[in-house]
């Protein structure tokens, strides 16, 4: 059937379905609109949960850095107190005994504070519970090394412990720290106090200090029948470190050149004759260990004494000229007084005659083969023939051989050399001359007088030939100015070098120009120190020495000798503080 009506209905139903097919999709948007408002909510619960993870972890990364930097104030802070405790006990030792300072420096170490109540370090910083973070050194173990007889200075090896905590966040921090009571200039092949001006070519095995400025040189200067000269050499090595104060204070003198310190220097700088950077330490002078002459020559004596010497008197009769009369007055029995007479006629042969022989034998041999500590009052000379040296079968801390007088070691000429194995005092002069075998310290009390303006040399080394007795060496120590003058000028030869450690509270002087220089030890000024060398032959000229240049040959050689801290220990000198090394940081 078909007519209107039937076209009117499904006109209806055509428009029906898609009001049908509208009313079906209302339900699918707002499933979208569901998931979308769950997805930006899953999104938000993320950056929200970064958001706040970041801040945890920004936190806990903040107390991590703050008890790791609290733990190293807390290693800084204890090893302030170590250093400033044991420059306290040094002088506060200032009348007593190496061998009591030692006794004192190792009860302090063994008695530093540790554990819950021990060393604690507090700080500002306030953590969630509004209490004070706070370090603490948990553990100190303390190691000696060293044989620690009586007398011989020694060395201590310590291992810190630290902890902090910040908010739970804990960290434990160990620092290794040597300490030694030696003093620095033994550590230096070359050095000063002051000044240390090196020029021209020398050779150096080992590390040099300035305690002010240190100066390089291509040309040496010195002065050749009353006229001063100069003369360009090179290279300048060093196989080895330079302690200066700062770079500014390395100063490069080349001839045609500006100078240059070490702090301009540049990639393009031509560095031939000049130190590798790295090479280059910074050593501030107010941590360089002092050597007092005086105050070290009086507690050598108060050794020798031993218990109930009096500082005070030994220094004053030193002072006045009267040592051996007031040690012979108090000694009762701890020093031998031999007493050297008039050789007698050896062929006197009456009774008489064998009796003063027979003393005198014996004055020699209480000289050259002490069993004790020697005063010996007078001026003493070791000529090889008649005293052939000093031989101690064993040295020992608490022998000294005091001579209050000048000693002059003359063995000029002979093949077979003097031997000297003691630890000496000498108030008066030191001269050496000719071979002499040495295991050896020996101080020079002696101040120097001014003449024509200039300081006398209270230690002469001349023409000698200076050896190690067992592998052994000398250390000389003196108040006054050093000469070593090598008398066997001109020649192309090397010589054997000179076992021996200087010191000198003067300035001091050294050239391997006319003449050749060579040192196994080391020598330090407590002034100026100044090295003048050539390379090269050298031959005496009319107005000038003549050098033909060669590389090869080195006129001025110095090595350092390790062994000086184990062959001389009882002899070493007193310092004034204490000598810290802090090695590096261990997270553990």
């Amino acid at each position: 059937m078909s007519g209107p009506l039937t076209g009117k209905m499904n006109f209806k139903r055509r428009l029906g379905d898609p009001l049908r097919h509208l009313h079906g999709e209302q339900g699918s948007a707002l499933v979208l609109v569901m998931f979308i408002v769950l997805l930006l909510t899953i999104l938000g619960m993320g950056v929200l949960s970064a958001a706040v993870g970041g801040a945890q972890r920004t936190e806990t990364r903040k107390n991590d850095v703050q008890s790791l930097h609290l733990a190293e104030k807390t290693l800084d802070e204890a090893v302030a107190y170590i250093t400033a405790g044991l420059n306290d006990e040094i002088n506060k030792g200032v009348d007593v005994s190496q061998a009591d300072l030692d006794i004192k420096i190792n009860s302090f170490l063994q008695n530093l504070p540790a554990g819950p109540n021990g060393f604690l370090t507090s700080t500002d910083l306030l953590q969630a519970d509004g209490e004070k973070a706070v370090g603490k050194i948990t553990s100190v173990h303390s190691e000696r090394m060293g044989t620690g007889q009586a007398g011989q200075t020694v060395s201590y090896r310590l291992t810190l412990n630290a902890e902090a905590e910040v908010n739970g966040v804990k960290h434990t921090l160990s620092q290794t720290v040597v300490i030694d009571t030696s003093p620095d200039f033994l550590k230096y092949t070359l050095g000063s106090e002051k000044n240390l001006t090196i020029n021209g070519a020398p050779y150096i095995q080992g590390n040099i200090y300035a305690g002010d400025t240190l100066t390089i040189s291509d040309t040496a200067q010195y002065s050749y029948k009353n006229i001063d000269h100069t003369f360009t050499s090179q290279p300048f090595e060093l196989t080895g470190e330079a302690h200066v104060q700062s770079l500014r204070k390395l100063v490069y003198k080349e001839q045609g050149i500006p100078d240059i310190t070490a702090d301009k220097i540049t990639p393009a700088t031509s560095m031939i004759g000049k130190i590798p950077q790295e090479n280059v330490k910074i050593k501030n002078h107010r941590s360089f260990v002092e050597v007092n002459v005086e105050s070290s020559f009086i507690d050598k004596v108060t050794e020798a004494v031993g218990s109930g010497a009096n500082t005070t008197d030994i220094s004053t009769n030193l002072k006045n000229g009267t040592l051996a009369a007031y040690l012979k007055s108090i000694s009762s029995g701890l020093f031998d007084h031999p007493v050297l007479p008039p050789k007698p006629d050896p062929n006197d042969v009456s009774d008489h005659g064998k009796q003063l022989q027979q003393e005198y034998a014996d004055a020699v041999r209480r000289l050259t083969v002490p069993e004790g500590s020697v005063i010996y009052n007078g001026d003493l000379t070791l000529d090889g023939t008649e005293l052939k040296g000093i031989t101690y079968s064993e040295k020992s801390p608490r022998n000294w051989y005091i001579i209050d007088g000048d000693l002059r070691i003359n063995n000029y000429g002979s093949a077979t050399p003097i031997q000297v194995r003691a630890n000496i005092l000498v108030t008066g002069k030191v001269e050496i001359r000719g071979k002499v075998e040495f295991d050896s310290t020996l101080f020079v009390y002696k101040k120097p007088q001014v003449i024509n303006g200039q300081e006398e040399y209270t230690t002469t080394v001349e023409d000698a030939s200076i050896k190690g007795l067992n592998g052994k060496e000398l250390v000389l120590i003196s108040q006054g100015p050093i000469l070593i003058n090598r008398l066997a000028a001109f020649t192309n030869d090397e010589p054997a070098p000179l076992d021996a450690f200087f010191y000198t509270d003067s300035a001091a002087e050294l050239y391997g120009v006319g003449s050749i220089f060579s040192l196994s030890g080391g020598f330090f000024a407590k002034g100026d120190l100044t090295i003048n060398a050539v390379r090269g032959s050298a031959a005496g000229g009319a107005n000038d020495i003549d050098v033909t240049p060669d590389n090869r040959l080195i006129r001025f050689k110095a090595s350092y000798n390790d062994q000086i801290f184990n062959d001389q220990q009882a002899g070493l000198p007193r310092v004034k503080a204490v000598n810290i090394r802090v090695e590096g940081l261990k997270l553990n």
